[in-house]
Order: structure tokens, then C-alpha cells, then sequence
């Protein structure tokens, strides 16, 4: 069902659901609250009434259905989008994903009961996919929320993603369409963006220090890929990418503190376990703090000077850290007063406007801290006005409103943004790690396992994956047993007399996956640049026509002045203009057609066209609509 379509807004994504709605059922007046609870019974999709009332008018400006007293009508046939065939494929899909859940619930000795439960686990996991904190974005809901959500099936899908994308590719891709799925599902919830800036020209994205560190790769692969998709695409739709000056100050405490404690017993955090688990030493760290500024800068991810504090555009900062102090556990207190300035910097930067939108809010923090997304906008809510759009907001819901401005100009970022979370929430927590190395000394002290044991308990990354998979990140379930268990595990792991056979095959599928990852990564970035180029084409095509047309409509003017040409090199412009003039004004009457009514769509039309030409030069696709 997921449909991806060049050119169009987000509305266009909800129009063929209404137009299915409209085909099954011909015979009634047309209320946006029969086709609300009609999208509910086919397709499980409760879209907020304003939505639909937007889509309800643009079906009447295109004469599909006629307003009269209060209720639409069906004037004439309707084209039917045989949504039937794609929700049969789309199910087989979600039963494909239900099923293979549940068989690897049993083989990873959980139980998923039955098909209801494994629904609810997927549900849950997708739900955090939502766009989060972005006041203009959340007007209902288009994915039923779970009754309550829990954190072990978030944990038990993450490793199935994981185990999929290593295992089973066709299912993964089953797995990522029920992604993208949500990630379109999430523009239904938008108001009418037909005439809201398609960039982001003129705004400036800040990276909270998480995301600098995800950048330079200190968490680990999955998390870069996933910021450098998002960084790439916000600078293709016209926005700029930087950092404050005492982010960067943060940053190089992260780094030197994780280089202090990386090989110390007590090392803890994402930062020291992947410099564990990739072989990072103390000197390594040290050595990419002095670089950063070099590295951040080849990049093109520029610091900019912390702003001063100006006291017409300051923030209550007492109020804002009380709602931090209820929605963030910090562990260093030093990172809520990053927090605060990173907030305060957005307002004073954003001076006495409140924007709407966030293609017209100058300055706005991205981070991958969704509490603090949450506060920021908490703040906002209480203090600044409930239509001005959150000074902080999360990656991934600027990832999903981004990608859904240009699908196709960057095809691999939901699948980015899928494995980024998966990882993390793989992840233990500080607080389990600590109960973890509270129970190994204690076992260790009681002499039920040795010093060796220990060591390798507390340092192995096996050990931590087998403890997220046996207890599902549920501290309840971490008893002494359990940490016996992992032992065993780790110590079979370390023992198998196969081990170098199994490492061999485990190179040669790893250069296998490689090698398919280059080809999809080529193919992806081939599709990138002919998408960017055919938009840059329609858009030149588009401004070619709509300033001929102007200076036409021009002459139309003049020659309905009164003016007339002496010369036969004027009189045909004065003629064409004025017959284009009477034309236009009439078209504006009948339908409500403008100038730049027809630049979008002949913008639209060119991008189509190129489209198709150069899918059938390179054989590259573009989506169902390019034939």
C-alpha cells in the first residue's frame, strides 16, 4: 500500500483511500464523517475530519464531486485506484512479518501466544516511529495506539529486525514496507501543506551533541548512516546543517571522558562500549577529540557562535529545568545546562517570531533525546504560544517530515533510520549494566564464578547481547541464574571447536553482503542524483513557462488598456496576451486556476516525464507511477 509518488504533497498519499471509499459506495451524500468512519472499516485508518474535509475540496475543484447544501455529491464516474490488489499484497506482506515473529520468538526461547500479541509487539514497535513533539503534525492518529506498550516487545523486534536484515533480506523488506508505511501514515496527520514551502531554505538545523557523536561514528555504524542520510537530505531540500560553540565544548567532554574510562572496569555508556567492542584504545579518543573541528568541517557541519543572552528573548530558565528535571534522568548534571542554553539560543535566534511551521522557523535543535524533545516542548506549550512550532524537535521526526518532501530523493533513509533503532534499543541501559555488574560481584564474591568469568562477563559484548536477549531489557528477569546462563552461553560461544570454520564463513558471508550492499548503495545514490536532476530540469521548465505566460498575461493587460502597437511585432503579443488574459480570467472563474496553480503542475508534469525517460535509458525505477 505504500505508495510513493514524484511531485505531489503529503495529501496526495491519503487521496486514493477516499477515492476507494467514494467507488464502493456510490449512492450516498458525501460527509466527511461517513468517509472517517468508512476508511475506519476498510482499511483501519482513523484520519482527523479536517483531513478529509481538505481532500473532500480538492475532489470538488477537480469536478469529481459537487458541494450542495452542506454534503457532497457524486456528480459523474470515478476512477477506481484498485486499492483491493495492493492490500492484498500489503497483507501478505504484515503476515509474512506476524509469522516470522513468531517463529523467531520460539527459536529465541520467548513466547509470542499468538497472532494478536505478535500485532500488538509490531505495533508498539512502530508506534515509535511516530513524528514526536512537533505541535503543527499531531491532530489524531492513523495507526490504532497499543493499550499499553511493552518495553520487551520493543526489544524482541528490534532483534528480530536485526536477525532479518542478516538472515532473511525479503522479509526485511517486508519489515521496512510496514516502516515506510507508517512513516507515510504519519503525513496524514498534517494539515494542508499544498501551499507550504516545499524546503527548507533559509532555516538552520542544530545538532544537539548525541547526534555530533553519532556523526563521527562513536555509537557505532547503524547511527551515522542514519544521521548522514538525514543530513544529506535536509541540505538537498535547501536547509543548513550546524552546531553551537558550546555543544562542541560538550562534545569534547564526552569524548575525553569516555577516553578516561574506556579501559577502566567501571566504563560505562555507548560511547565506551563501542570503543570496547571495535578496539579502541584511550590514545584513539584523544586523538579524534583534536580532530573534530577538521572533521565536522570537511563535512561542511559548521560551529556557530553560541548567541549572547538577550534579555527581550529569554527564557524562564528556572521553569525550563524544572520540566527537564521531570522528563530527563541525567547522569551528569552538566548536560542539563547544555540543554538549556541549546533551548535559549533557539528563542533568541528566532527573535519575536512564532512560527507555524518549521520551514519558516529560522534556527531549530535537532536531537535523539526524545524527553528532551518532549520538554522542549512541554515549555513551548506553557510559555510561548501553542501554534509556535517546538525549539527542539526529534531526528527522526525530522527525517520522516524531510523524506516526505522527496521519497524518492532519498530511498535508503527509512531503512537508516529502521537499523539506527534497532541498535539502540539493544542497547542496555546504564541502570541495568549496573545491576548486571552488581550481580556478577556478587556471584563472584560468593565464589560461584571465578575472576576469568568475571572479567569476561563485564567486558564481553557478547555477554551484554545475550543479556538483552534472554531478558528482553526486563530487569525483573535478571536473577543470579540468569547471569549463569549468559555465562554458559558466552563460554559454549568461546569454546566451539568450529570456531575458525565459522569465522571463515562468517567472513565470506560478511563480503557477500558486503559486495550486495555496495550494488544497493550505487544503485541508490544513481537514483538519488537522477531524481535531484530531472527536479532541478522541471523546475527550470516550469519557471521557462510560467514567466512566458506572465509576460503574455502582461501584454493582455496593456492591450486591455487601450494600447495598441504601431508595429506587427507588437500587435501578435498584444493579440496572444490579450486572447491569454480572457482565457486565464476565465479558467480562474470556473475552477480557481493561478499562475502559480499551473507552475506546480506543469513542475510536476516535467518531473514525471523525465523521470520515465530516464528510467527506460538506465532502467532504474521510480516508483509504480513512471511508465
Amino acid at each position: 500500500m505504500v505508495n510513493i509518488d514524484e511531485g505531489k504533497d503529503y495529501l496526495n498519499y491519503l487521496r486514493p483511500f477516499i477515492l476507494q471509499v467514494l467507488v464502493d459506495n456510490t449512492s450516498d451524500p458525501v460527509t466527511d464523517r461517513l468517509v472517517h468512519d468508512r476508511l475506519i472499516t476498510q482499511f483501519g485508518l482513523e484520519i482527523p475530519g479536517h483531513t478529509i474535509q481538505l481532500v473532500l475540496k480538492r475532489f470538488a475543484r477537480a469536478n469529481l464531486i459537487k458541494r450542495q447544501e452542506g454534503v457532497y455529491w457524486i456528480t459523474g464516474s470515478l476512477p477506481n485506484p484498485g486499492i483491493a490488489g495492493k492490500k492484498s499484497e500489503a497483507e501478505r506482506h504484515i503476515h509474512a512479518v506476524i509469522n516470522g515473529l513468531i517463529e523467531f520468538a520460539k527459536l529465541d526461547g520467548h513466547s509470542i501466544a499468538n497472532e494478536e500479541e505478535a500485532v500488538t509487539a509490531i505495533t508498539g514497535f512502530l508506534l515509535e516511529f511516530n513524528i514526536d513533539c512537533l505541535r503543527a503534525y499531531l491532530q489524531g492518529t492513523a495507526i490504532p495506539a497499543t493499550a499499553h506498550l511493552e518495553k520487551a516487545h520493543i526489544v524482541l523486534v528490534s532483534d528480530f529486525v536485526r536477525h532479518l536484515q542478516r538472515a532473511n533480506p525479503e522479509r526485511f523488506e517486508s519489515f521496512l514496507i510496514m516502516v515506510q508505511g507508517h512513516m507515510l501514515a504519519n503525513a496524514l496527520l498534517c494539515p494542508d501543506l499544498q501551499f507550504a514551502p516545499k524546503s527548507y531554505k533559509g532555516v538552520t538545523f542544530y545538532l544537539d551533541t548525541p547526534l555530533l557523536v553519532h556523526q563521527l561514528g562513536l555509537e557505532g555504524t547503524a547511527k551515522k548512516g542514519a544521521i548522514d542520510e538525514l543530513i544529506d537530505l535536509v541540505r538537498r531540500l535547501g536547509g543548513t546543517v550546524a552546531y553551537f560553540s558550546h555543544s562542541r565544548r560538550e562534545l569534547d567532554l564526552v569524548i575525553k571522558g569516555a577516553a578516561a574510562h574506556v579501559n577502566t572496569p567501571g566504563g560505562r555508556g555507548a560511547v565506551v562500549l563501542e570503543a570496547q567492542r571495535i578496539g579502541k584504545t584511550k590514545s584513539d579518543l584523544l586523538l579524534l577529540a583534536g580532530q573534530v573541528d577538521n572533521l565536522l568541517a570537511d563535512i561542511k557541519i559548521n560551529s556557530k557562535k553560541t548567541p549572547p543572552y538577550i534579555v527581550d528573548y529569554q527564557i524562564d530558565e528556572t521553569i525550563f529545568e524544572q520540566i527537564l528535571e521531570d522528563e530527563v534522568n541525567y547522569y551528569n548534571p552538566r548536560a542539563r545546562e547544555f540543554d538549556v542554553n541549546s533551548v535559549r539560543s533557539i528563542y533568541v535566534l528566532r527573535g519575536n517570531t512564532k512560527p507555524a511551521s518549521i520551514e519558516r522557523c529560522r534556527a531549530i535543535c535537532i536531537t535523539s533525546n526524545v524527553a528532551f524533545a518532549r520538554a522542549a516542548a512541554e515549555y513551548g506549550k506553557r510559555n510561548e504560544g501553542v501554534d509556535e512550532v517546538s525549539s527542539v524537535i526529534t531526528d527522526f521526526s525530522l527525517a520522516n517530515m524531510a523524506w516526505l518532501k522527496a521519497p524518492m530523493g532519498a530511498p535508503s533513509l527509512p531503512q537508516a533510520e529502521l537499523l539506527a533503532y534497532s541498535y539502540a534499543a539493544l542497547q542496555p541501559s546504564r541502570a541495568f549494566l549496573e545491576r548486571f555488574l552488581e550481580k556478577i560481584n556478587k556471584l563472584q564474591a560468593q565464589g560461584r564464578i571465578s575472576e576469568r568469568d568475571h572479567q569476561l562477563l563485564r567486558s564481553s559484548t557478547i555477554a551484554q547481547e545475550e543479556l538483552m536477549g534472554l531478558t528482553l531489557g526486563n530487569e525483573d528477569s535478571l536473577t543470579e541464574e540468569t547471569v549463569i546462563e549468559i555465562l554458559r552461553r558466552v563460554t559454549n560461544e568461546i569454546k566451539q571447536e568450529e570456531a575458525a570454520k565459522v569465522a571463515r564463513e562468517i567472513d565470506s558471508h560478511r563480503e557477500t553482503k558486503t559486495m550486495l550492499e555496495q550494488t544497493k548503495a550505487e544503485l541508490s545514490k544513481l537514483q538519488k542524483k537522477i531524481y535531484w536532476k530531472c527536479k532541478r530540469k522541471s523546475q527550470i521548465c516550469a519557471l521557462f513557462v510560467s514567466c512566458t505566460l506572465s509576460i503574455l498575461l502582461i501584454f493582455g493587460i496593456v492591450g486591455g488598456l487601450g494600447l495598441k502597437a504601431r508595429s506587427p511585432w507588437f500587435g501578435w503579443p498584444l493579440f496572444l496576451g490579450s486572447a491569454l488574459l480572457a482565457v486565464a480570467t476565465l479558467a480562474n472563474l470556473i475552477i480557481g486556476t493561478t499562475i502559480r496553480h499551473i507552475h506546480e503542475g506543469i513542475q510536476a508534469r516535467c518531473l514525471r516525464y523525465f523521470l520515465r525517460r530516464e528510467s527506460k535509458a538506465t532502467g532504474v525505477s521510480f516508483g509504480a507511477n513512471v511508465r
